[in-house]
């Protein structure tokens, strides 16, 4: 057996193929060769170092994760304000409740009794969302486009309605309690979105 022979069947062995040549040959030959022995060391050096790179030093990133934590705002934002607007949304929705039950009976000054039971339906409704919103805040987002459109339309109206005559400014005072409701799911909305904060790592 040649040295080149050997050294191919050593190269071939640390691939992971066919040497072509015994192992007990290629042992014997470097029992006696001290060229290939010095060859089958480096190969197999290098072959370890190529498999077994060592790994990329990382910073250390522990105080930069810490301060992060400490500095991150809660996703239900402050729970002090948010327990305030839940208690008035509650009260609101039960001064709504008393506000629409007589309309319900048909009786809201002077109206005919379907407009009046109409009338006390959208009441009710608005009044159920501001309980629902003080019971269930993360639930706010889907109850405000709704409020902010039924309000819009209640102020709207009012307005017209005092313009051309139709009624008293002092009447629509009732609105009062839509108007406060609306401020609070407002702000409520706002309290209890999880903000996202940023960690750069760089």
């Amino acid at each position: 057996m040649t040295c080149d022979q050997i050294r191919e069947a050593i190269s071939a062995r640390l691939d992971g193929e066919d040497p072509g040549v015994p192992g007990a040959d290629v042992d014997a030959h470097l029992a006696t060769c001290a060229g290939c022995r010095a060859f089958a060391d480096g190969a197999g050096a290098l072959h370890r170092s190529v498999r077994l790179a060592p790994a990329p030093e990382v910073p250390d990133l522990t105080p930069k994760v810490l301060a992060a934590i400490g500095s991150e705002p809660e996703g239900a934002g402050d729970a002090g304000r948010t327990f305030v607007l839940r208690l008035v949304l509650a009260v609101l929705g039960l001064v709504q409740v008393a506000v629409a039950v007589p309309a319900l009976f048909g009786e809201d000054g002077g109206l005919a009794v379907h407009s009046a039971r109409h009338l006390g339906s959208f009441s009710l409704a608005l009044a159920v969302g501001f309980l629902f919103a003080a019971w269930r805040p993360t639930r706010v987002a889907g109850l405000l486009p709704v409020a902010v459109a039924l309000v819009a339309c209640l102020i709207g109206t009012s307005v017209l309605d005092v313009v051309d005559g139709r009624a008293a400014a002092l009447s629509e005072a009732s609105h009062v309690t839509e108007i406060a409701g609306l401020v609070a799911v407002w702000l409520l909305a706002h309290s209890v979105v999880p903000r996202r904060s940023t960690l750069a790592v760089a």
